[in-house]
């Protein structure tokens, strides 16, 4: 019977793995997959989604940095290794103001280097940036004011209001801002900005979410398996082939079309990691990808830096697994020392054509 028992137990606990593995995928718990929890599924969502988090980079460089004064301060190696990952290899939105941090806080009262996280979904008009961290929201709101927005509510939540939908409002808002900051929702440690009332709604009621779909919670839930997820980039299939990959040729050609799309830099100690996934709906077309995309990566020349091979001398592993019922196409490698490959660049100048797809 003791074995009979035994057997039971084992068939009972199979069934359960394999209930597991079927299942569809939902974002877990890393950072990325919790903002996705707060920005709505829709096609305007879904066409590109970038997540940064200077936070983690700070922790994984052992380093604060609390304002630009600080920064300043700070030796300088220490804020040249920082400076060369910020916007080279770590994203930060425009909404972020970290390229104007002094006029971003003496204007609207958001210290830049107090974002944690972050995560922008779409493309304007459509844009909306989800903002994390240590806000002082008394000094936000009383900043906001005294530009002139206006204390509204959508469904019940507080919002702040300036100018029309879509338009630069006239003033220090639209010569810093343009219209990225026409609609804020001021929440606890967060802050949600967007440059329509219907864009800023979708964001505050995102039902159902991006954690919601399986692909994209596969493609997070990919990158966010090992190491430290720093940045990422998510984006759709159809609109990467009409976006991103650019229009100089890339070859070997023949890489199945595939759902969508993600890359991200992660950090293991002193180790660089690059990823870059791609999400299939058949198998088989995700093991034919595999060869085609190593193929590219060690071949492909940019058009803007011609002169080499832009991933020369990298090693590139892949893989092909199912992630909550999602088959996930992964390529990694860590970065060598001496690269100057900027990969946010990269996808900012629409340089991803070893991302083509036949």
């Amino acid at each position: 019977m003791s074995r009979k028992r035994y057997l039971l137990s084992l068939v009972l606990i199979i069934g359960i793995l394999c209930a597991i593995w079927s299942a569809p995928a939902q974002a877990q718990g890393g950072a990325l997959s919790d903002l996705l929890r707060q920005a709505p599924d829709n096609d305007a969502a879904r066409r590109i989604v970038w997540f940064s988090s200077l936070g983690a980079l700070k922790r994984a460089l052992n380093i604060q940095v609390k304002s630009r004064e600080a920064l300043d301060r700070m030796p300088m190696m220490r804020r040249a290794t920082y400076l060369s990952e910020v916007g080279r290899l770590v994203y930060f939105s425009e909404q972020s103001g970290l390229a104007r941090a002094p006029e971003w806080l003496a204007t609207f009262g958001i210290n830049s280097f107090a974002i944690e996280r972050e995560l922008v979904v779409g493309e304007a008009p459509d844009q909306v940036a989800i903002l994390e961290g240590a806000f002082d929201a008394n000094s936000i709101g009383g900043a906001l004011q005294s530009l002139g927005y206006q204390a509204q509510a959508i469904n019940g939540t507080p919002i702040f209001a300036l100018g029309d939908d879509n338009r630069a409002p006239a003033g220090a808002v639209g010569s810093l801002a343009a219209d990225k900051m026409n609609r804020i929702a001021l929440l606890p440690n967060r802050l949600i900005a967007a440059a329509s009332t219907a864009s800023l709604t979708a964001a505050l009621a995102p039902a159902p979410s991006l954690a919601d779909n399986p692909i994209y919670a596969a493609l997070a839930n990919g990158l966010e398996m090992h190491n430290t997820l720093i940045c990422a980039v998510l984006f759709d299939g159809a609109f990467a082939a009409r976006k991103l990959v650019g229009n100089a040729p890339s070859a070997p050609s023949g890489l199945p079309a595939y759902q969508a799309g993600a890359i991200g830099y992660s950090r293991s100690g002193k180790a660089r990691i690059l990823t870059i996934a791609l999400a299939y709906a058949d198998p088989g077309a995700a093991e034919r990808a595999a060869k085609v995309l190593i193929e590219r990566l060690g071949s492909y020349i940019s058009p803007n830096q011609p002169e080499r091979p832009l991933f020369a001398n990298w090693e590139f592993s892949v893989e092909v697994a199912q992630v909550g019922g999602v088959t996930l196409l992964k390529a990694s490698a860590n970065m060598p020392k001496d690269s100057d490959v900027a990969w946010v660049a990269l996808v900012q100048a629409r340089d991803l054509g070893f991302l083509r797809p036949q």
